[in-house]
C-alpha cells in the first residue's frame, strides 16, 4: 500500500512525567508542498488554535485539559483527526495529493489511519456503487452489503489487534455504518433518475430496517461527514414520500418544489434532537432550497418558514446573509460593488469594467489545477461562439504574487482577469458556491443572470439570446 511506503516521523517529547503524558496529548506533523503557513485546528466548527509551519515544515499543537473526540485539522483542505488523552500524533501528508498521502503515526495513529483508509475505500466504491443504481432493490441491498461486510471485517482485525476505547470503536464503525446507510438513502432517487421515471418505485419493506430512533440523537457525530451526509439524504427521502401525496401529482419534481423544502424543515423540527444537529440539517436545507434558483417571491416564503421554524440557530446570521445576497443577484438589479484588483496591483469595483459589451463573469481557484484549466479552454470556446460578450475571469484567492506568477506561466491574457480584493467577502456577495458558476451581466451593469453555469447545455442557447438585446429588454436587428 502506497501509505506504508513512506517513512514514518516520530515526535519526541522531553520532560513529561507519567501524569502529565496521560492528560494531555500532543497532535503535529510535516506538510509537504505546504501552501500556507499555518494548519488549523477545529472541534467542530469551533477554531481550537493554529500552528505556524517552521522552517522544516513541521508543525506541532499541544492539548491539555481538552475534550476528546473528533477534530479536523486544515491547511486549505482539511481532514479529520480523532484525538484522545495520552496520543501522540504525527502526520505527513503531501498537499499535491492530500487524502491518499496522509498517513498517521505514533501512539493514537492506529484509529486514525482506519479512518482515513475508509474514506478512500468508500471513494473508490463511488463509481462502482453508480452502476448499482440501475439494480432493483434487492439486487442492490444485497451488493452494498457485501461491500459492507468487508469494510466490518477490516474494522474486527482493528479491534481485535489494537486496544481502543470505546469512543474510537465507535467513530471506527460509523464511517462504516453510515457511508453504507447514505448509499441506501440515495438509492430510490438514483434508480429513478437512471431509470428515467416519473417517481421512484416503491420499496421492499425491509429495505430501510437499519433506520433507528437513535440515529436523531447522536450529538457526538453531528459534525462526521458520513453521518450528516446519511441524515440529509434521510430527510430528502422523508420528505419526498410525504410529499408524493399532497403535491401537484402531475410534477413529477416534487423535490424541486416549495412545498417538499418546507416540509423538510418541518421534519428536521420534529425528529433531529441535538441543537448542533438540528443547526446542521437546517443549514442543509436552507442552503440546498436558495441556491437553487428559485424565484423571489418563493425565496421569500421559504426563509420567512426557515426563522419561524429554526429558532436560536447558529446559523441564522449565515443564512440570512445568503438570502440577501441571493436577492441582491436577481435578474434586473445592478452588479454587487464587489473590489477587484487588476494585475498591477490598482483596485477596480466590479461594475466600472469595460461596458462596450455585455460580460460573462468566470470564477477560478489557484488550488483547483483541473478546473483552472478546464474552464479556461471552455471560456475559449465561448469567445469564438460569443465575441459579442467580454468574457471576464474572477480569481476567488488572496495571494495577489501567486495569481500573477500563475497567470504568466500559464499564459492567460491578463487583460480580462482580475482578483477578489477581500476572496471571502467577494465569494458571498456574488454567491459564488461553485466555481463552474457565470455571472451575464449586461452593459449598463445590470444582471440577466447571475447564476448561470459553464457546464449547463442551455447556456449557450441564453447568451445567444440575450447577445442581441438591449438593457430595456427590446432586441436589436443583428446586421
Amino acid at each position: 500500500m502506497k501509505k506504508a511506503l513512506l517513512a514514518f516521523l516520530a515526535i519526541t517529547f522531553i520532560g513529561c512525567d507519567k501524569n502529565e503524558k496521560r492528560s494531555i496529548a500532543y497532535f503535529g506533523g510535516e506538510i509537504v508542498n505546504p501552501r500556507d503557513n499555518y494548519v488549523v485546528l477545529f472541534k467542530d466548527d469551533v477554531v481550537i488554535d493554529s500552528a505556524k509551519l517552521d522552517n522544516n515544515n513541521r508543525f506541532l499543537f499541544k492539548l491539555d485539559n481538552f475534550k476528546e473526540g473528533l477534530y479536523n485539522f486544515q491547511h486549505i483542505e482539511y481532514q479529520y483527526v480523532f484525538i484522545e488523552k495520552g496520543d501522540s500524533i504525527n502526520i505527513r501528508l503531501n498537499t499535491l495529493d492530500f487524502d491518499e498521502s496522509l498517513v498517521f503515526s505514533g501512539p493514537g495513529s492506529e484509529k486514525n489511519n482506519f479512518l482515513i483508509d475508509m474514506f478512500l475505500v468508500n471513494e473508490d466504491e463511488d463509481a462502482l456503487i453508480d452502476n448499482y443504481y440501475f439494480l432493483e432493490a434487492i439486487e442492490f441491498r444485497k451488493r452494498v452489503d457485501s461491500l459492507k461486510a468487508m469494510k466490518l471485517d477490516q474494522y474486527h482485525n482493528l479491534i481485535k489487534n489494537h486496544h481502543l476505547s470505546k469512543d474510537a470503536r465507535k467513530i471506527a464503525k460509523a464511517v462504516i455504518d453510515y457511508s453504507h446507510f447514505a448509499n441506501m438513502e440515495i438509492y430510490p432517487y438514483m434508480h429513478k433518475f437512471k431509470h428515467r421515471l416519473h417517481y421512484i418505485k416503491k420499496l421492499p419493506e425491509n429495505f430501510y430496517d437499519y433506520r433507528s430512533e437513535e440515529h436523531y440523537s447522536d450529538s457526538s457525530l453531528s459534525y462526521f461527514r458520513p453521518y450528516l451526509n446519511y441524515m440529509v439524504m434521510h430527510f430528502n427521502n422523508l420528505s419526498y414520500v410525504d410529499c408524493l401525496g399532497d403535491c401537484d401529482k402531475k410534477n413529477n419534481k416534487i423535490e424541486q418544489t416549495l412545498h417538499y423544502h418546507i416540509h423538510k424543515l418541518y421534519l428536521i423540527d420534529s425528529l433531529a434532537k441535538p441543537q448542533n444537529l438540528r443547526d446542521n440539517l437546517f443549514r442543509n436545507a436552507a442552503y440546498d432550497y436558495l441556491l437553487d434558483g428559485h424565484n423571489p417571491a418563493n425565496n421569500k416564503k421559504f426563509i420567512a418558514e426557515f426563522n419561524k421554524i429554526s429558532k436560536n440557530n447558529k446559523h441564522s446570521e449565515e443564512i440570512d446573509d445568503l438570502y440577501n445576497n441571493i436577492s441582491d443577484l436577481q435578474a434586473g438589479k445592478t452588479m454587487p460593488k464587489v473590489m477587484l484588483v487588476s494585475l498591477d496591483g490598482k483596485k477596480i469595483v466590479i461594475d466600472s469594467l469595460d461596458k462596450n459589451k455585455k460580460t460573462v463573469y468566470y470564477f477560478w481557484s489557484l488550488h483547483q489545477k483541473n478546473h483552472m484549466k478546464h474552464i479556461n479552454k471552455r471560456v475559449e470556446e465561448l469567445k469564438q461562439l460569443f465575441p459579442e460578450y467580454n468574457f471576464v475571469g474572477i480569481n476567488i484567492n488572496d495571494d495577489h504574487k501567486s495569481w500573477v506568477n500563475n497567470l504568466t506561466s500559464h499564459k492567460f491574457n491578463s487583460h480580462k482577469q482580475y482578483r477578489c480584493a477581500n476572496a471571502e467577502k467577494a465569494r458571498k456577495k456574488l454567491v459564488v458556491n461553485s466555481l463552474n458558476k457565470m455571472i451575464i451581466a449586461s452593459e449598463d451593469g445590470t444582471i440577466i443572470n447571475a447564476f448561470a453555469n459553464a457546464y449547463d447545455p442551455e447556456l449557450e442557447k441564453q447568451l445567444g439570446k440575450f447577445a442581441f438585446e438591449k438593457p430595456n429588454g427590446t432586441i436589436l436587428v443583428q446586421n
